[in-house]
């Protein structure tokens, strides 16, 4: 990663400016959207598109690179589950999305769980040595199942309870501030998986009707984006849990992760960058 200093034309202040948004390295510069950098007061549009510009050219941006060239960067951490791991091709993906869906009580929050204790597991177990930050929307986190699993992995629960950086979510405005706060985490704290629990419940509550599906998917599209931009600058995992609606489909029916349209943003706009999984029973 590179520091904000070696873009070339910034100063102190906008550096600054850019650190109190989110925006702490050069590679989350580049990535930034112009219309998010535009809005922060004190740049404005003409200073955010030469930054953004020049922190491209900085990190080799702008030029074509051959794909035989290309530096994948993947690492896996095991989900405790050896079948779970041979489904998604080695365990949890470094770099990635990973949607997990189903209906209540089929194991998505003892997933985010365990994959909270594991991820710190030390390479020679199938671990990174990664911290987490959990961002809890349903206030479904659990400082005893933590514990349990720990234990379950003779890991000493106080050391792994210390590397869980928790934020209890109450609004889908708090939700999007606290997905950038989490960028600042894994620059300093080692954050190696960001786990949202659930995506959509909040903004299920708060954009009711027809009329609100427009800005209901412009805020989840920035949220995505959001994270696949911290993804991939600091290389760490993302789960993203989701809830489930019953579709009917003539005389059957099925489950489907929520959303509506914004699903459908969601998965064409990052392709090959994220994995959907339904949970139809406990993992």
């Amino acid at each position: 990663m590179a520091d904000l200093d070696q873009v070339k034309g910034i100063n102190s202040r906008q550096i600054k400016l850019l650190q109190e948004n989110g925006i702490s390295t050069a590679e989350a510069l580049a990535m930034s959207p112009h219309s998010t950098v535009a809005t922060i007061d004190g740049l404005g549009d003409k200073t955010a598109k030469k930054l953004i510009w020049n922190a491209r050219n900085a990190l080799g941006m702008t030029d074509f690179t051959p794909a035989a060239k290309i530096d994948e960067n993947v690492e896996y951490f095991t989900t405790g589950s050896a079948e779970l791991n041979c489904i998604l091709g080695g365990g949890f993906q470094t770099g990635k999305l990973t949607e997990v869906y189903g209906p209540f009580k089929s194991g998505k929050t003892a997933l985010a769980h365990t994959l909270s204790v594991t991820v710190q597991l030390p390479e020679r177990r199938e671990g990174i040595s990664g911290s987490v930050a959990y961002i809890d929307t349903e206030n479904t986190f659990s400082k005893e199942k933590i514990k349990r699993i720990a234990k379950r992995f003779e890991l000493n629960p106080k050391d792994v309870l210390s590397k869980i950086f928790h934020a209890r979510i109450y609004s889908s405005d708090h939700q999007s501030q606290m997905i950038q706060k989490a960028e600042t985490l894994c620059k300093t704290r080692n954050v190696r998986l960001i786990v949202i629990d659930s995506l959509m419940a909040l903004l299920r509550a708060e954009y009711i009707g027809i009329g609100k599906l427009a800005p209901r998917q412009a805020a989840l599209n920035n949220m995505i984006h959001g994270l696949s931009r911290i993804a991939e600058t600091y290389n760490c995992a993302v789960l993203l849990t989701n809830q489930v609606a019953t579709k009917m489909m003539g005389m059957f029916s099925a489950d489907d992760a929520i959303g509506g349209n914004c699903d459908f943003i969601f998965h064409k706009s990052l392709l090959n960058s994220s994995t959907r999984m339904p949970l139809s029973c406990h993992v």
